[in-house]
């Protein structure tokens, strides 16, 4: 089993729960009229996606889609061969989930979601800015439901073009138990971002440095673009 796979297989039990009541970023690709027929890849459980009426949503690991609680069109599959025509006007790839792959992927994946893009369709890009996170300890996520409490919480390690993430689940139920899990993240530059775009044929028409559509700046930590298909 690789890294993400354990990590996702671990993360699909609270994921819903954990990143459920997260919306900024929904509400930023409806602010920027994303039209259907939509399309998220790398959609985990749904949050996005369930948000857009008839929406189909990619995800390569079937425990992410079987524990679900969202309703939208559960496609599995790899995001590096989307199994799709020419169909789409908007795609999403959200909440940093390009930075799972390196570069040379991340093309290969930009140049399949232009291929299943209507012409002038919209691609949304959300991901951190580069290498901007910080040291020290990011406070993620908690809840609780009444019969489990999980807190969350993550560091960063940097690794020459990567990052080294390492999650502490600290879960409460009948029991308590610290559950730490890793996985590698491979940040883009924004000069980065926007000469791979260029070279599939995307157009950039927004560069936002947070859900606020705050313009972009050098410091900031978020990197979302939207960018139209030509």
């Amino acid at each position: 089993m690789s890294q993400v796979e354990d990590f996702y297989d671990f993360e699909s039990t609270y994921y819903d729960r954990i990143y459920g009541v997260f919306g900024q970023d929904i509400a930023l690709y409806k602010a920027l009229r994303a039209t259907p027929p939509f399309l998220e890849i790398f959609a985990g459980t749904g949050r996005i996606i369930s948000r857009f009426d008839g929406g189909i949503g990619l995800e390569i690991n079937p425990n992410m889609l079987r524990r679900s609680s969202n309703s939208f069109i559960k496609v599995m599959g790899d995001s590096r061969f989307l199994p799709f025509k020419k169909h789409f006007n908007t795609v999403i790839i959200g909440l940093n989930s390009l930075l799972l792959v390196p570069n040379e992927q991340k093309r290969t994946i930009l140049k399949e979601t232009r291929r299943v893009l209507q012409d002038a369709g919209s691609l949304f890009v959300d991901v951190i800015n580069g290498f901007s996170l910080r040291r020290g300890t990011y406070d993620i996520s908690e809840f609780n439901d009444g019969e489990t409490a999980v807190t969350l919480t993550m560091r960063a390690r940097r690794m020459r073009d990567s990052y080294q993430l390492r999650y502490s689940y600290n879960i409460v139920s009948k029991t308590r138990r610290v559950v730490e899990k890793t996985i590698t993240i491979y940040p883009v530059t924004p000069p980065e971002l926007r000469e791979m775009l260029e070279t599939e044929n995307f157009e950039l028409e927004g560069t936002f440095g947070d859900y606020d559509l705050s313009p972009f700046s050098k410091g900031a930590e978020k990197l979302i673009v939207k960018a139209r298909a030509i």
